[in-house]
């Protein structure tokens, strides 16, 4: 076909700006005379065979994005003698499995709502609707939703299409910007959120996104379309946690689920040294085994495919929304569950052949939140698990909104428009024996955890004790690189919006987070607020500046995994490794700030 080629979520004309064009769809829909994108992206994907000869053989997944799709693409494989049974009588099977969640339901509510209020029956509710929703879509296609949606978004855009795309780019700016000064400021004032407080946190979040602009590698190429929409998804996912009763005891839940759940690796850990030593609470022996059990469900999820179909169900909304590659998108919603160096497995087969954007953004996304891994840890010391949740989250916006800015897009990604999850290549024999292998996984982390711990806090007390002995002669007690890099991080407490009182505190609890890492620091801001050091909001926007793997022991870590996958791209992995770390600690600092704002 000799048609012209164009993007599979927006056509070249407005690709910059996002916006849908007149009788067309924002989705893989294709016009007589034109490639489609899976015809292009084939031809692609061919060359970079030929030529690399480095993706033969990978077993991959591949998911096309189109929102007018809801089964997923068949599997390669040989399909198993249950999938055969489920295929074929997958309707029935689908209307038992609901009548049964229904008659549960009835029968749980008719029981517990006579007690009142609680977060179970919301989880539950929540879960009936969706499990629903899916049934309904099983028999009915998605056309019914989509069409009438399409054709409202192309009557409400149709004022403004005769505009330039710079023209549209400026409005959808203007509007982000006025739908957030408008909420923040039209909320009630509190003892703790006064109008002034709020103003603060707007300029720190308005201040990091032109600082991250003004050091763009290539300012005309910056999709603000893209960096746009993620600041506003960021801020409507923090509204609908601090300004939402149902939004706050949902994420509550899950910091209770997870503490709970998480909290049983200490039955193991009695049985190896006796509930007397885990009752003590010292960190190896209360974290280490959390992190082993996460590391082992971690695995049997992705050996019964719950991880793939999580991510394959979430990756694509950030692909159409915010316009970036499908290995972006990957990376970026499985960073939360798996951490900064695990995350990179899932896109293993096209790792040499990721942009200089996509390398970047990868690993912004690792330095821009926690993993689970380590939420037990966290939750241990007594930091507010809804605040970490809720954290990791909004990172996964905010982290490419600050990465595009820094380091836009000026080449043609490989999986764009197009979400590709690979398949676990290690052959697993059941449960068992995936818990077995993730529970390896696990033992490493920790000793990874371990060994920088030692390694870093033993060169940071080194570092200060040269410092207060120089000190001593100038007459400054306690000299020590938290206190001066404390100092100079001042004006940063203060743009997230913590209380004036509280300034010194939090800039030292950020420098220690840089310096060491995001445990030494919640461990000293623990100290602290059990010391009434520490207001409310000045720990609320702390705990999200802090949840973030951006420090300087996390580099070496993300440089070493990626350099070993994709040994060519070495060089160009080491080059933008502080980059990436510097807009992973941003996009907490935004975070933050609108915390600062809504709380």
């Amino acid at each position: 076909m000799d048609g012209t080629k164009r993007s599979s979520i927006h056509s070249s004309d407005e690709k910059a700006t996002g916006y849908p064009e007149e009788e067309k769809h924002t989705s893989n829909v294709y016009y007589e005379g034109e490639e489609t994108v899976e015809s292009i992206d084939k031809k692609s994907y061919d060359r970079h065979l030929d030529t690399t000869n480095e993706l033969s053989g990978a077993d991959v997944v591949e998911y096309n994005y189109d929102i007018q799709k809801t089964d997923d693409q068949d599997d390669e494989d040989k399909p198993s003698w249950f999938s055969k049974i489920y295929q074929r009588f997958r309707k029935f099977f689908l209307i038992a499995m609901w009548l049964i969640f229904t008659g549960f339901l009835s029968a749980a509510f008719a029981l517990q709502v006579p007690k009142g209020y609680n977060q179970e029956n919301l989880i539950l509710g929540l879960i009936y609707a969706w499990h629903t929703i899916y049934v309904f879509f099983c028999f009915v296609p998605t056309t019914v939703v989509t069409k009438p949606w399409m054709f409202l978004v192309r009557t409400a855009y149709a004022p403004i299409r005769g505009f330039s795309s710079t023209t549209r780019s400026l409005m959808y700016g203007a509007l982000v910007v006025t739908a957030i000064v408008v909420t923040v400021f039209s909320l009630p004032e509190t003892e703790q959120s006064s109008r002034v407080q709020r103003l603060i946190a707007f300029v720190g979040m308005i201040f990091f996104v032109i600082s991250s602009f003004a050091s763009s590698t290539n300012h005309r190429a910056v999709n603000w379309n893209t960096v746009c929409g993620a600041l506003l998804l960021q801020f409507l996912l923090a509204l609908f946690v601090f300004r939402s009763s149902a939004g706050h005891d949902i994420f509550n839940w899950i910091s209770n689920f997870a503490k709970g759940y998480l909290g049983k690796a200490s039955e193991g850990a009695a049985f190896l040294v006796g509930a007397d030593i885990v009752a003590k609470g010292f960190f190896a022996i209360s974290v280490f085994p959390a992190v082993i059990f996460f590391a082992a469900t971690v695995q049997i999820l992705y050996y019964i495919g719950a991880l793939q179909w999580i991510l394959a169900k979430s990756a694509p909304l950030f692909v159409g929304l915010l316009d970036i590659s499908g290995c972006e998108a990957i990376v970026a919603v499985a960073s939360p569950f798996l951490g900064q160096s695990e995350n990179v497995l899932l896109i293993k087969p096209f790792l040499a052949h990721l942009t200089d954007a996509e390398i970047h953004q990868v690993m912004t996304s690792g330095f821009s939140t926690i993993s689970g891994s380590v939420l037990y840890g966290y939750l241990a010391m007594g930091v507010d698990g809804t605040a970490l949740i809720s954290s990791c989250v909004m990172s996964i916006p905010c982290s490419i909104a600050i990465s595009k800015l820094r380091y836009p897009e000026v080449e043609e990604p490989l999986t764009k428009g197009k979400v590709r999850v690979p398949k676990s290549e290690e052959k697993l024999e059941g449960i068992v024996h995936a818990a077995g292998v993730g529970a390896a996984t696990g033992i490493q982390i920790v000793l990874l955890i371990a060994a920088n711990l030692i390694a870093l806090l033993a060169l940071l007390y080194a570092v200060n004790a040269g410092l207060t002995w120089i000190g001593n002669f100038i007459t400054i007690q306690n000299l020590t690189l938290q206190l001066i890099t404390g100092y100079i991080l001042v004006p940063v407490a203060w743009l997230i919006g913590a209380d004036n009182k509280d300034l010194v505190n939090v800039g030292q609890l950020i420098a220690t987070k840089l310096w060491a890492n995001e445990f030494v620091a919640y461990q000293d801001m623990m100290a602290i607020v059990k010391q009434g050091g520490l207001s409310q909001r000045s720990i609320s926007v702390t705990t999200y500046a802090l949840c973030g793997f951006s420090n300087l022991g996390s580099i070496g870590m993300q440089v070493g995994v990626l350099t070993a996958l994709a040994p060519k791209k070495a060089r160009k992995i080491a080059n933008l490794a502080v980059s990436a770390m510097i807009c992973g600690a941003i996009s907490t600092f935004v975070s933050a700030s609108i915390a600062g704002m809504l709380f």
